[in-house]
């Protein structure tokens, strides 16, 4: 099963995601191959996020933040670790943008 990063692009697409019928243009997706996620586990930036935010992202595990403020708290912190990817922290940045959340379905 892929691990897949979804940021919602408006309410209606967050809305529609808590009921499982998003369509995928509603959504922005980045998905994470096993060794893409291994290595952002191995560098600590799960760890990073579940100690902000007090959420349990694991392998195997679905989790989503909502709170903006603790979405802007997980993207200024992460911006400040030179070893975090772009592409997450442009995803934490989208949710802001957006004002919708971030969802972890590993």
């Amino acid at each position: 099963m892929p691990k897949v990063i979804t940021v919602p692009k408006d309410q209606a697409a967050q809305d529609a995601l808590n009921y499982d019928c998003a369509a995928s243009e509603q959504l922005i997706e980045l998905e994470l191959t096993k060794e893409e996620f291994e290595e952002l586990w191995n560098d600590g930036v799960f760890t990073a996020i579940n100690r902000i935010t007090g959420s349990n992202i694991d392998d195997f595990e679905d989790e989503h933040i909502m709170d903006l403020q603790v979405i802007e708290q997980v993207w200024n912190e992460l911006k400040t670790n030179q070893i975090t990817p772009k592409n997450i922290l442009q995803m934490f940045e989208l949710a802001l943008v957006y004002k919708t959340s971030i969802h972890f379905y590993f």
